[in-house]
């Protein structure tokens, strides 16, 4: 194996066990020591590739953020599509796959640990502005095909969506009891979708709970 698929492969395996623990027990509980224990890995192989716990998080947050949100950029980038339905689609899949993996949890952790950590809070600034910017593209695109009724111009849009998201998932991160797909349906109204596509979220989130 070459160096460099041996050097990724290090990193992914410190990914994934960062998520877990800070999901679990948050950015200032979790010791570099937990991490690679956790990856299987040696404390030599976590510097060689990180200077810092700190730097480690930012890493998590950028790769995690870039990978849930291509997807969306890919959306606005095909022909016939359908904006309405493969927004939805993509909600769903985005919202329950953010929980189940665990980083909606760690990204409201980081949230809380920012204000002593500068150099992850204009990290998070730089992501939650460019999740903002491509989602205010595709708001005007919809808006643009008729395809939202709401007076709220494409970026307040965006802003209120993400607060959905973060909101439901704190929410659902305290109280189970809490559906985060709930979410959907929510902020549909508030786009005010115009038909035919109405009924188009009830349809995606009832496929997803039959998987």
């Amino acid at each position: 194996m070459r160096q460099q698929e041996m050097s990724e492969r290090t990193i992914q395996k410190l990914v994934d066990s960062g998520i877990t623990l800070f999901a679990k027990y948050g950015y200032s509980n979790t010791s570099v020591d937990q991490i690679v224990q956790e990856a299987g890995l040696s404390k030599g192989a976590f510097y060689a590739h990180f200077s810092t716990k700190e730097d480690f998080l930012m890493k998590v947050l950028q790769d995690e953020i870039s990978f849930y949100f291509e997807d969306l950029r890919d959306l606005l980038t095909q022909e016939n599509r359908d904006l309405v339905d493969e927004f939805i689609k993509f909600s769903v899949d985005m919202v329950v796959k953010a929980y189940e993996k665990g980083f909606s949890a760690v990204l409201l952790h980081s949230a809380m640990t920012c204000q002593y950590l500068p150099q992850v809070q204009q990290e998070l600034t730089k992501q939650m502005e460019e999740w903002r910017t491509d989602l205010t593209r595709l708001f005007e695109a919809m808006k643009k095909e008729g395809f939202i009724g709401s007076p709220l111009n494409a970026r307040t849009l965006a802003t209120a969506g993400m607060a959905l998201f973060n909101g439901y998932n704190m929410q659902h991160y305290i109280d189970d009891r809490v559906d985060i797909k709930e979410m959907i349906n929510v902020f549909i109204e508030l786009l005010q979708v115009q038909s035919p596509h109405r009924h188009a979220t009830t349809r995606a989130t009832d496929k997803q709970d039959d998987r």
